[in-house]
């Protein structure tokens, strides 16, 4: 888990995207929980590759194809 990650699932970050532009894929990180040694994780982890489309927790009607967030 980063650093970043962790700041964002203790802010209670629902839905957490990282764009891994070289590997031409998104990685979706959700359901923000505690940890049992302290601190925040995120529970579930999600690959999409480019063909794939998806919805951000906060507007789940607006779907979008990770194809168009890449470069």
């Amino acid at each position: 888990m980063t650093e970043k990650a962790e700041l964002y699932a203790t802010a209670d970050i629902a839905d957490y995207w990282v764009l891994d532009v070289e590997g031409r894929r998104l990685l979706v990180f959700r359901d923000p929980a505690s940890i049992p040694d302290g601190g925040q994780a995120y529970r579930t982890h999600h690959v999409f590759d480019p063909t794939e489309s998806l919805a951000p927790l906060a507007v789940p009607h607006a779907t979008i194809r990770v194809a168009d967030l890449l470069p």
